[in-house]
């Protein structure tokens, strides 16, 4: 019986031991790995555009982080999307990252985009790296003070922008959509600025912008903030309201304005290709966590006007499977569809 005993006893030791070293073994491995690597971080933006500011300023934190050499690598085109084929190809070995236009690249897909040769719900989520809400702004000469006033327009309210799926022309047409505002969208500025430029100019009523975009328009009187297009205030214009406190939504408009919203929540995502190692993928997600959770860190970008609004994979995969996994209906994507790409041109 003694030895039945001591036989159970060593068996437990050694499955025990199969459970807990490896794990750690596994992480140290990992980490062993990328010491003295060269590690390619990517984007499909262009130099000195928002994703490449984001991606240098990352960069020199997870060579520290990494013990590796880290190399920023700007493959534009394509809105960003040939960079999403490419890395979505490159061999998963933990030493080429992208920093990828998640909003972007779902509503390419929604929207049935030619071209895009990936799938999303494969692609390996580090971390979002920001996401921003937007604003209705517009120009201060306008009769327009609050999105009431917008709706009771009786001429359409011209707002310009970039292209019909640029993340803010589209936002435009699901909110004017949703609340029924007589709208007109004008595209084909070459630019965020210069379609800024223009509702300054009163080329147009107005547009849409990122936070920390509209901040700076709003300070020097250039432009009037109206409202948020979600449910979530800025801390960077607190006293601007969202649609959701300004108005009363019925179901209807919620179900559009909460969509839209869900998209923007995912960001500037940092994602590696498919079929990673899980224990690099594990290390790697940390490595992401740790570092655009570091208060120093944090407060370096909050500086340089670049703040980071770190979220793990997990909700961000969420909203990726409920976009795309077959959960919203083929009439409801049709009239998506419709509503983004004509109902406002």
């Amino acid at each position: 019986m003694a030895m039945i005993f001591r036989n159970a006893a060593i068996r437990f030791l050694i499955l025990a031991a199969a459970i807990f070293w490896p794990s750690g073994a596994r992480a140290d491995a990992a980490a062993d790995f990328f010491k003295g690597k060269t590690v390619r971080m990517v984007t499909g933006g262009g130099v000195g555009g928002g994703y490449d500011i984001y991606l240098r300023l990352m960069v020199p934190h997870f060579a520290k982080y990494l013990g590796a050499t880290v190399i920023a690598e700007n493959r534009p085109g394509a809105g960003m999307m040939l960079a999403m084929n490419q890395v979505y190809q490159a061999t998963p070995d933990g030493l080429t990252l992208l920093l990828a236009p998640g909003e972007g690249a779902v509503l390419g897909k929604l929207m049935d985009e030619q071209g895009l040769r990936f799938d999303l719900l494969n692609y390996p989520i580090l971390a979002r790296v920001n996401t921003a809400p937007r604003v209705l702004i517009v120009n201060p000469k306008s009769p327009y003070h609050t999105i009431a006033d917008i709706i009771a327009s009786p001429k359409p309210v011209w707002l310009g922008f970039n292209g019909k799926t640029d993340g803010v022309a589209d936002t435009a047409a699901v909110m004017c959509h949703a609340l029924k505002i007589p709208c007109k969208l004008a595209i084909g500025y070459p630019s965020s600025k210069e379609f800024s430029l223009a509702a300054v100019r009163g080329e147009v009523d107005g547009t849409i912008l990122v936070d920390d975009s509209a901040v700076q328009f709003s300070k020097g009187g250039q432009l009037r903030p109206v409202v948020f297009t979600g449910r979530e205030r800025s801390r960077m214009m607190p006293d601007v309201p969202t649609v959701f406190e300004a108005l009363r939504i019925d179901d209807e408009a919620a179900w559009w304005l909460d969509f839209r919203d869900d998209l923007r929540k995912l960001g500037r995502l940092l994602v590696v290709p498919p079929g990673m190692a899980p224990d690099r993928l594990d290390f790697l997600r940390e490595a992401a966590r740790a570092i655009l959770t570091d208060p120093s860190i944090m407060a370096d970008f909050e500086a340089k006007g670049q703040p980071l609004q770190y979220a793990p994979p997990e909700p961000m995969t969420a909203i990726i499977s409920d976009m795309l996994g077959n959960k919203i209906s083929n009439d409801r994507l049709q009239q998506i569809r419709h509503v983004i790409t004509k109902e406002f041109y």
